[in-house]
Order: structure tokens, then sequence, then C-alpha cells
């Protein structure tokens, strides 16, 4: 264990940050290419966008659940965590490169229609987020103590994350969206590929504490309140990424 790690310093939280911060940085960079690229690019009319959008949600339900069940279980590359988050990366960085290529990628393959191979790498992009995305946050609890610390943890990757979000769209604006691609690339391999390395996760994860069948119900309730709350918001945070571009 580094010596960064034992102390549970503010550079080991900034450290343990960078993976999560690389997760919403692609989400960024696909906020503000995927529809203007699609639409400019490869001249895809914007009910078409749409249906690449679609797939969006579609890899969030299968990536994040199978993320879910199978990170607290698994142990290779030395972490439960740590390979999600290298394959996530690599993955996702993959998808992003493809994104400016669609048209070399669907002539190679004799396809004619751009359609299927936007669909495919948009899909490719999302699984690969979701599937990193969990995981990414999972390790800060794992190898930080319960209470204050781990609060900070949370609060410290949300505040970088957060700041690597809007230099996303600043990226974008000043420099271009094929640019803001590339460096999105970048920041998946560093970001992902290179923390994890010097983070050691514990071999065993701490019991869950027992609950009551009345906390148990409470909790239940509450957590379909949440899942109801979320999903009203999203029909409307997906509405905005998918067509606020064409819109405008």
């Amino acid at each position: 264990m580094s010596k960064l790690q034992k102390t549970i310093s503010l550079p080991f939280y900034l450290l343990l940050s960078l993976p999560s911060t690389a997760m919403g940085f692609g989400l960024s960079v696909q906020i503000s290419a995927l529809s203007w690229i699609l639409s400019t690019k490869y001249h895809l009319a914007i009910d078409e966008v749409g249906y690449v959008w679609l797939a969006g949600p579609l890899a969030g339900i299968v990536g994040q659940l199978l993320a879910g069940v199978i990170s607290d279980k698994i142990w290779f590359l030395g972490g439960r965590r740590r390979p999600l988050i290298i394959i996530g990366g690599i993955f996702a960085a993959a998808m992003l490169f493809m994104l400016p290529h669609l048209d070399l990628i669907s002539n190679a393959l004799g396809m004619a229609d751009i359609m299927l191979v936007a669909l495919t790498v948009a899909l490719g992009l999302d699984l690969a987020i979701n599937v990193g995305f969990n995981p990414t946050r999972a390790i800060i609890a794992d190898v930080t103590p319960e209470g204050d610390a781990r609060t900070k943890g949370y609060t410290i990757m949300q505040t970088v994350s957060g700041f690597f979000g809007v230099s996303a769209y600043f990226i974008a604006l000043v420099w271009g969206k094929e640019i803001l691609i590339y460096v999105g690339m970048a920041v998946m391999l560093a970001f992902n590929l290179l923390p994890v390395l010097f983070i050691d996760e514990p071999r065993s994860l701490a019991p869950a504490k027992a609950k009551t069948s009345a906390e148990k119900s409470t909790n239940l309730t509450q957590l379909v309140f949440i899942y109801l709350a979320n999903g009203f918001t999203w029909l409307g945070v997906q509405t905005m990424f998918v067509f606020l571009y064409a819109y405008l």
C-alpha cells in the first residue's frame, strides 16, 4: 500500500477521483458531440439521431446491472473494481476514437447505411461508460473509512469531476468538438488506467449491517420514490441531450 493511501491525504483523494472523473468526462463528450457529429458530418435526420441515442439507456440497463452484480464478487488483476474500470476505460476510449470515423468503418464493412454503425458505436460507448461508472464510485467506499473520510472522498470526487465536465464543454467551444473527442479519448485512458495501479483494494469487504424487517420495508419504499423521481427527471434530461442541438 502506498504512503498516500496509508495517510489518506489530499493527493490520494485526488487520485481516487480520477476514474470517476474520466467516466463523467466521457459522458460530457457524448452529450456535446454525438448529436452534432451525427447531424453535421453524417447528415442523419434528427429522428434518426434519436434512435442512436436510444442505444444509451438500453446499454445503461445492461451495463450497470452487470457491473453491480459481478463487481462485489470478482477478484482479478489485483482488485474487484479495477478490472471493470480498466475494461470500461479502454473500451470507451476506442468507441470515442471511432466517432469521427464512422464513414470509414461503414465503407470498410461494405455497409451503405451508416445508421447501424452509429448505433453500434453509441451502444458500445454507453455500455463502456456504464460498466465503469459504478465501480469508480464504489472504489472510494472500499478504500476509505466510513464517516467523514468517506464523505470527503465523494465530495472531492464530485468537485473534480464537475470541473472536468465543465472543461469538456469549454474545449468544444474553443477548439471544436472533434478535438474534444480526441481529448476525451486521452482522458479516458490516462484517468482510468494509471490511478488504479496505485490504489490497493481490500481483499474482503466489510459485511453489511443486519436490518430489521421494518427498516427493510421503509428503505424499499424510499427507494421506489427515488426511482420514480429519477425516472421522470431523465425523460427531460435525455430529451435535452438528444434534441437541444437540432432545436437551437
